[in-house]
């Protein structure tokens, strides 16, 4: 075991809290400090309430098409107040369990802002303390970014903080952005019965993600209602009693459209403002924290993870990057690997994918893919689920998978197994001779990888 030393974590999101959490299994005497809640953005205003609020919408579109299973319902009412109160309920537990986990491990925590003031030195504005430290950990996550347009500041734009504490629902939402964040919020307020339209700047949805999986979601959210844009430039939001009107343009061509609210889902920006005027002379690049292979910043004993250093801003890719951050300040040598990080949106159907996209693939390989489509799964059919396919990506001489981009039921849980295979190198033929579990979803991953070595047993 190494010597014992003392670590300072800033922020207690999902890059700092398990970060302390191992560097105190591992021996350390840990102090995290956190300005605002524990869990950070990700349990507080991102991904736990937001997927919350998603899983009452799959339970409305259930009790919807409980016809098909057999079973008269009657006409399903939404309580907006309680849909809200289960989102926080299930916020506040997870952020009691983040509290009683650091406290079973003894990590001192500190609620206030903190000021770095040398490599092992920070500083509690609030009550003027001052930690020395071995090393230093900066986790501090992103802010939402903005678009610099007339009308951005109005009373009726909303950021995705102020979405999740909305206390009724809007009868119209224009939501500019079609990322992540976008589509999920969307298909929510669609599912509750708000009318929603999407603006997005780039030739489709989902920009970075396998096009062919994205345009199928795309496809799917305009059968449920939801009004897409893409292409499409917001230049103002005029605000009147009538509403407000969002003006953008597509092809040079001006358009406009009129809703109650308007949603701003442009992406996040690491949030740099423990830095100050620099003087520290940690050094960024592209508005992130610059940092090595092992998480080490420029200046050493100051380290950095999750969406400070830009990157893949994701909630399990911050947890990993703190992990080895805590794990090198004590001893190891531990390179970040970043080769199979998975991506997961969780509409309906979701979208889950790991490794290269088809088009990228393109760039430094001669490929080959294989699809199969969730209609021929038994599995799918009897979930009334049979939108959607998976898609296997793979090296044409080696058949070594690439990349794993699956659109349906449960894809977030099924990419794991795309995860492990990457990781460990796998071919398709591998991953087609793997006996999988009859009837499951995931035998759907199998005969992707069936149709790149002897041919799919359910298709033609």
């Amino acid at each position: 075991m190494t010597q014992k030393k003392r670590i300072t974590i800033i922020g207690g999101g999902v890059g700092g809290y398990p970060a302390a959490i191992r560097a105190a299994r591992m021996g350390a005497e840990v102090v995290l400090i956190e300005k605002k809640a524990l869990g950070g953005t990700c349990l507080n205003r991102g991904c736990i309430p937001t997927k919350a609020l998603l899983q009452s919408a799959d339970v409305l579109r259930t009790i919807r098409e409980s016809d098909v299973f057999g079973i008269k319902c009657a006409e399903a009412a939404v309580d907006f107040s309680a849909i809200m109160g289960r989102k926080n309920a299930v916020v506040a537990q997870l952020s009691r369990g983040v509290q009683g986990l650091l406290a079973a491990k003894k990590v001192e925590v500190i609620q206030g802002t903190a000021a770095l003031r040398g490599p092992g030195t920070v500083v509690i504005e609030e009550t003027g303390r001052q930690i020395s430290s071995d090393d230093v950990l900066i986790a501090t996550g992103s802010t939402s970014m903005a678009i610099p347009i007339e009308g951005i500041d109005g009373p009726d734009v909303m950021n995705s903080t102020r979405f999740l504490e909305m206390e009724r629902l809007p009868k119209s939402v224009v939501i500019i952005g079609g990322g992540v964040i976008g589509v999920e919020f969307g298909q929510f307020l669609n599912a509750m019965g708000t009318k929603v339209t999407i603006i997005e700047l780039t030739p489709g949805l989902l920009p970075g993600s396998d096009r062919q999986i994205a345009a199928l979601l795309e496809n799917m959210l305009v059968r449920s209602g939801i009004e897409v844009a893409t292409g499409a430039a917001a230049k103002r939001i005029d605000h009147r009693e009538t509403g407000n009107t969002v003006v953008y343009s597509v092809n040079d061509e001006e358009k406009a459209v009129t809703a109650e609210k308007i949603l701003l889902t442009v992406g996040r920006k690491p949030d740099l403002s423990l830095l100050g005027d620099g003087k520290l002379g940690i050094k960024c690049e592209k508005g992130r924290i610059v940092v090595d292979g092992y998480m080490q910043t420029s200046v050493p004993g100051v380290y950095a993870a999750g969406d400070v250093v830009g990157g893949a801003m994701l909630a399990h890719v911050a947890t990993a990057e703190g992990e080895c951050a805590v794990e090198n300040m004590l001893g190891e040598r531990i390179r970040m690997d970043y080769r199979a990080v998975p991506s997961c949106i969780y509409t309906s159907p979701e979208v889950a994918s790991v490794g290269l996209t088809e088009e990228k693939a393109k760039e430094s390989h001669e490929i080959r893919t294989g699809t199969f489509p969730l209609r021929a799964n038994g599995k799918a059919l009897i979930l009334n689920e049979t939108d959607g396919m998976v898609k296997i990506v793979s090296d044409k001489k080696y058949g070594e998978i690439l990349g794993v981009h699956i659109i349906g039921p449960h894809a977030t849980d099924m990419i794991s197994e795309a995860v492990l295979g990457i990781n460990l190198e796998a071919t398709v033929k591998e991953l087609a001779r793997a006996i999988h579990p009859h009837p499951t979803l995931s035998e759907a991953m199998m005969e992707a990888a069936l149709t790149l070595s002897g041919g799919a047993i359910h298709m033609p």
